[in-house]
C-alpha cells in the first residue's frame, strides 16, 4: 500500500476512460500524496507520514491526532518503526 493517505486512507482508484462513442478502456487514478515531517505537542516529537494534499488542509484545520481519528484511521501509524508491535511495559507496584 505504497500510495495511501494516513489520514483518510484515500488510495487508488480505478474506472474506465469513455471516448466520444462511449470505447471504454481501464485505467487508474493515483493519490497526490507527499511525505512530511509533523510536530506532535504533546508527545515532543517529529513524525513522518504520507499524506494526500487534500488531507494536509484538514490537518491544519484540526490536527493531526483530531483528523485521523474522524476519519476513522488508526492512530498506530504514527509509531516509531521501532516500538510497533511492543506492548508498553506495566509500572511495577512498590509494596
Amino acid at each position: 500500500m505504497a500510495r495511501t493517505c494516513v489520514v483518510t486512507g484515500k488510495g487508488t482508484t480505478a474506472g474506465n476512460n469513455v471516448s466520444h462513442s462511449h470505447k471504454k478502456n481501464r485505467r487508474i487514478w493515483k493519490v497526490n500524496v507527499i511525505t512530511k515531517k509533523i510536530f506532535l505537542e504533546d508527545e515532543n516529537r517529529w513524525v513522518r507520514v504520507k499524506i494526500s494534499t487534500r488531507a494536509l488542509r484538514t490537518l491544519r484545520k484540526k490536527g493531526l491526532k483530531v483528523a485521523i481519528k474522524d476519519h476513522g484511521g488508526d492512530l498506530a501509524a504514527l509509531t516509531p518503526k521501532k516500538y510497533a508491535g511492543v506492548a508498553p511495559k506495566a509500572k511495577l507496584a512498590t509494596a
